[in-house]
């Protein structure tokens, strides 16, 4: 008996000390820059655009990427501005995904052009990025001239 518990005592002490192996995800700074246009379409909604986005950038743990994204963007919810909510899917540069969505506000600078602040949030994906999560800040700048130009930057965390 006494045998016995000395090694229960053991092969305890020694999983506390080794883990049990299984992977935890990390915590990591992350960064991201795109540059893409807009498509914006009518939603039966006189207040309310849909914009699809497609962009390339370079990121944090992501390298090289592609950028798409579906969004709403209510121009009657915040006055002089817009209120956007929208979700994204970044390709990275070995072909994992990585899923999120994100909210944001805007306004309108001196020269028409469409400045926009808010966050992010990440949920998922597939390989390296199967269970990531992580949230941030995203800055965007929405030219309204040929082609909707749009650039955006992300800072944050992602936990992977």
């Amino acid at each position: 008996m006494t045998r016995r518990v000395a090694v229960v005592i053991a092969t305890v002490a020694a999983a506390l000390v080794l883990g049990t192996g299984v992977a935890s995800a990390t915590e990591r700074p992350f960064s991201a820059s795109l540059t893409g246009n807009a498509t914006l379409s009518g939603t039966g909604d006189p207040c309310v655009l849909q914009n699809n986005e497609t962009a390339t950038g370079i990121g944090t743990h992501v390298g090289r990427f592609m950028w798409e994204s579906e969004e709403f963007a209510n121009f009657c919810a915040n006055p002089g501005g817009v209120a956007v909510i929208g979700s994204f899917m970044i390709t990275a540069a070995n072909g994992d995904l990585l899923f999120g969505v994100y909210t944001t506000l805007g306004e309108f600078d001196s020269a028409g052009n469409l400045i926009l602040h808010g966050t992010y949030e990440l949920d998922g994906g597939t390989g390296r990025f199967a269970d990531a999560t992580g949230s941030g800040d995203l800055d965007a700048i929405g030219f309204l001239t040929p082609g909707l130009p749009v650039f955006g930057s992300f800072t944050g965390t992602i936990d992977f």
